[in-house]
């Protein structure tokens, strides 16, 4: 997943890929994790960057052009499928995914009256 936060990214930006193959370079629990916070920070400069006229500025996306928000769209996809993913094993071993958590009492919106 951090390999496809800086390849989608990159592409989005612009750049070079600062950090690839990092599934193949990182190999102990704390370097990936590590990686990952890396790759969501550097999207974050992607998403917060993105204005109306460079989202439809035309970039290479696997060989055809596509507006650069397209990365963003892909990556955002691919982040999706990850925590389908990800959920799927959390109910496996009983445990309710966040998204699927019931809002506790200080952050429940308010029910309008009728």
């Amino acid at each position: 997943m951090a390999d496809a936060q800086y390849l989608f990214c990159s592409m989005a930006l612009g750049e070079k890929n600062p950090a690839p193959d990092i599934e193949h370079t990182k190999t102990s629990k704390a370097d990936l994790i590590a990686a990952l916070n890396a790759g969501f920070a550097y999207c974050d400069k992607a998403y917060d960057g993105m204005t109306d006229a460079s989202a439809v500025a035309t970039i290479k996306l696997f060989g055809n052009d596509a507006p650069r928000l397209s990365a963003l769209t892909v990556n955002n996809m691919h982040n999706l499928e990850h925590y389908g993913n990800l959920v799927t094993y959390m109910r496996l071993k009983n445990i309710v995914p966040p998204s699927s958590e019931a809002p506790s009492a200080s952050t429940a919106q308010p029910q309008p009256k009728k």
